[in-house]
C-alpha cells in the first residue's frame, strides 16, 4: 500500500528501547468475525421481536448491549449467551416467551471468529523476541475463546472486561495487566485498531502504542494521536516492534501520524 510521503518516518535513527511486553487488542487486530457469521444487526433483532409482539427499537437494543459490555459484564462476568442476552432483555424491559428468547440467543450463538492474517505469526514473533504477551479486550471471553484457541494458547495472559472488573474505556485495565505481568508502562507496547482504547488511554499512563490502520488517518485523528505510530497492518506493526527491540527486522519504514 502506498502512503503519502508526509506519513513516512524512518526508524533508523531511533535508539533501541527496552521492551518487555506487548499487549494485543482482539477485534480487528488479532481476529475478526468470520464472513457471514458476525453478530446479528440490531435491526434484525428488533424486527424479530416486533414480529412476536415485543417492541424495542434497534437503537435501544444496541444501547442495551453496549451497557452490558461496558458495565454489566465487567461487574458480573457473564459466561454464556443466555446470561448475556437475558440481561439485554432486562435492560430493555422486555419479557419474551421461552421460544422467542431461545431464538434470539441462537442468533448470537451462531457468531464465529477467525484469526486475521499474520495473527499467529505476530504472537510467535513476540515470543521469539522474549516479550511477555497479553490480549486486552472488553469483549466477554466466552464469545471468542472457542474459535481462536490456537492464538490464545500462545498468549501469556488473556484479559477481558471481567478480569479486573474494568473495560477499555479507562486506564485501570492496563494498569492491572501491567501489574500482573510485572512490567512497567514504558517497557510495554499496545497494538490495536481503536484510537481511544488502544492508543490514547495506554499512552496516557506511559505505554507505547501502535495504531493498526490500513487507511490514512483523518485530520482529527492525526491531531489526536500526535507522535504515536501508525502501522498499515499487523505484520507492519511487528516489524516496527522487531526494530525497537533490536531484532532482525532491519530499519523499517513506519507511518507517523504527524501531518
Amino acid at each position: 500500500m502506498s502512503w503519502p510521503q508526509r506519513y513516512q518516518a524512518s526508524f533508523a535513527s531511533r535508539s533501541r528501547v527496552r521492551l518487555r511486553a506487548i499487549f494485543f487488542d482482539l477485534h480487528a487486530t488479532l481476529a475478526s468475525y468470520r464472513p457471514h457469521f458476525g453478530p446479528p444487526k440490531p435491526e434484525s433483532i428488533s424486527k424479530l421481536l416486533r414480529d412476536r409482539g415485543l417492541s424495542v427499537s434497534p437503537k435501544a437494543w444496541e444501547d442495551a448491549l453496549v451497557q452490558i459490555r461496558r458495565f454489566d459484564h465487567p461487574r458480573f462476568g457473564y459466561t454464556d449467551w443466555e446470561m448475556y442476552i437475558g440481561r439485554a432483555f432486562e435492560i430493555a424491559h422486555l419479557k419474551p416467551k421461552s421460544a422467542t428468547f431461545r431464538q434470539v440467543v441462537a442468533e448470537y450463538q451462531r457468531t464465529r471468529w477467525i484469526p486475521l492474517p499474520f495473527a499467529k505469526e505476530a504472537v510467535r514473533r513476540a515470543k521469539r523476541l522474549g516479550l511477555k504477551t497479553a490480549l486486552v479486550t472488553s469483549i466477554a471471553r466466552f464469545r471468542f475463546e472457542r474459535d481462536i484457541r490456537a492464538i490464545l494458547d500462545r498468549i501469556d495472559f488473556v484479559v477481558d472486561g471481567n478480569t479486573f472488573h474494568r473495560d477499555k474505556s479507562g486506564p485501570e485495565i492496563y494498569l492491572r495487566t501491567l501489574q500482573a505481568l510485572k512490567v512497567r508502562p514504558e517497557e510495554t507496547v499496545m497494538v490495536g485498531d481503536e484510537l481511544d482504547g488502544d492508543v490514547l488511554i495506554p499512552t496516557s499512563i506511559g505505554m507505547r502504542a501502535i495504531l493498526v490502520r490500513k487507511d490514512k488517518l483523518s485530520w482529527e485523528e492525526s491531531q489526536a494521536i500526535g507522535g504515536q505510530i501508525v502501522a498499515k497492518d499487523l505484520r507492519h506493526a511487528m516489524v516496527i516492534i522487531d526494530a525497537w527491540a533490536g531484532g532482525a527486522g532491519g530499519t523499517p519504514q513506519a507511518s507517523s501520524a504527524e501531518p
